[in-house]
C-alpha cells in the first residue's frame, strides 16, 4: 500500500490542478496496488517500477518539480510531464512511451529549457 507522503503529494498534485481527478483516482489506485503491469524490465531482470520525473533550476540547480509515478500509469505520467515541456520543444511522445515500454532503464530522457532556465529529466527505475 502507498505511503501517506505519496497519496498526500498526489492530492496536492490535484489540489494545484497539475493533474485532473481522474489522474489522481488512477494515481491512488496504483500506489495502493504496488503497481501496474505495462513496466519494463531493469538490467537485474526485475520489471521497473517507477517512472521518475525532474525538473531543476539551471542556475541554482534547485529541484522545482519532483515526481515519482508508479509504472502502471505511464501513459498518464507521459500527458502530465508533457504539462512541463515547452510547448515549442520538439519532443515526441510516442518516442518516450516506447522506450519504457520495450523496457528501456534508467535516464530515459532529458532537456534543457534554456529559455525557462530548467532542466527536464525522466528516468525508468
Amino acid at each position: 500500500m502507498g505511503t501517506a507522503e505519496e497519496r498526500m503529494r498526489i492530492l496536492k498534485m490535484l489540489e494545484a490542478g497539475t493533474i485532473t481527478a481522474d489522474e489522481a483516482a488512477r494515481l491512488l489506485r496504483a500506489i495502493s496496488a504496488g503497481r501496474g503491469g505495462d513496466g519494463g524490465r531493469t538490467a537485474g531482470g526485475r520489471e521497473a517500477r517507477w517512472l521518475r520525473v525532474r525538473i531543476t533550476d539551471t542556475t541554482t540547480n534547485a529541484t522545482k518539480v519532483s515526481i515519482n509515478i508508479p509504472m502502471g500509469l505511464v501513459r498518464t505520467g507521459i500527458r502530465m510531464g508533457a504539462r512541463f515541456v515547452p510547448t515549442d520543444a520538439n519532443v515526441d511522445y510516442q518516442e518516450l512511451l516506447d522506450a519504457i515500454q520495450g523496457g528501456e532503464t534508467g535516464k530515459i530522457f532529458e532537456m534543457v529549457d534554456e529559455e525557462q532556465g530548467e532542466k527536464i529529466e525522466i528516468w525508468a527505475e
